[in-house]
């Protein structure tokens, strides 16, 4: 009888310490919803603008964001990040781009459609910005903008002369920009991000291992949110100059119209224009000759 009381009273403790364990260990992975994850439904990221500069210029870099939920969003913060450079050369992460040489932000805007509801807060980093309109509601649309600033490479020459520090110039390239969504839907924190936060390998193990039913055939579980949004980018580029194609244009008007003159006084057609060609011919012929008498003078 002794043994059957013990075992009990054994048994019941380990299973509460387990049970404490288990509540105790922190997940480290997303508890998505089929609802708030599916990708007809998580918030539309949408009409980008984004700009192509030339070194030393500035333009708007906007989207607009709705929330196709039945439902309200509450305690919404939208942060947009530069965080890659790539050329024909390659690429590298924005940290391995001097300091000078980066595109900037300054602030960042958001605008509540269709009421004009409009705030600014400065920007946290010269690479981030952060938009908090707070709650949006179902079927709400807000357009987040923020102007990206560029600086041009100052001369040596210049610099000395003006008595101030010589500029690297932003890099050209093309940027890349990530985005993370944060906001609470039914009571629940939910966290979204864009491609730009994984690394390759963690992208492929993602999308390799998918479980049946996984929203956009996506691995959240592994990736560790409630769902994935849209990269975006802009270019930073010199214009190629067009001096060079007016210069073409122009010469192929004028040798066109020689052509047509020399075939016209083939032809015979227009005795006035034989004329006037073999008096600009004889002006020419003229011209020449004292050219030369000139170089022979002692």
């Amino acid at each position: 009888m002794r043994l059957e009381v013990a075992t009990p009273m054994v048994v019941r403790p380990v299973v509460a310490l387990l049970a404490l364990a288990l509540l105790l260990v922190p997940s480290g992975e997303a508890d998505w919803d089929p609802y708030v994850s599916h990708p007809g439904n998580i918030p539309d990221f949408h009409n980008f603008t984004t700009p192509q500069l030339a070194p030393g210029d500035s333009g708007p870099f906007t989207l607009e964001i709705s929330n196709r939920y039945a439902e309200p969003l509450e305690k919404v913060v939208v942060t947009m990040e530069i965080y890659m450079r790539a050329d024909i050369e390659g690429s590298e992460t924005i940290g391995a781009v001097a300091d000078d040489a980066r595109p900037r932000v300054e602030e960042g805007c958001w605008t509540r459609l269709p009421n004009g509801e409009h705030e600014c807060a400065a920007a946290p980093s010269a690479q981030r910005a952060t938009f908090s309109p707070g709650t949006l509601a179902a079927g709400e649309a807000v357009r987040f903008s923020t102007d990206i600033h560029s600086t041009e490479e100052r001369s040596w020459l210049r610099c000395t002369l003006l008595s101030s520090r010589c500029e690297t110039g932003t890099a050209e390239g093309t940027y890349f920009v990530r985005f993370t969504l944060e906001f609470d839907h039914n009571g629940t924190t939910r966290s979204m991000l864009s491609r730009g936060y994984w690394s390759m390998a963690d992208w492929e193990a993602a999308t390799t291992d998918v479980p049946g039913g996984a929203p956009g055939n996506i691995n959240l579980t592994t990736l560790g949110v409630d769902g994935v949004i849209p990269d975006s980018s802009f270019g930073v580029k010199e214009p190629i100059p067009k001096w060079p194609l007016y210069v073409m244009i122009g010469l192929t008007v004028m040798f066109a119209g020689l052509a047509v003159v020399f075939y016209l006084e083939e032809e015979g057609a227009y005795p006035g224009l034989n004329k006037w060609l073999q008096q600009q011919r004889g002006k020419l012929n003229q011209l020449r000759l004292r050219l030369k008498h000139r170089e022979r003078r002692p």
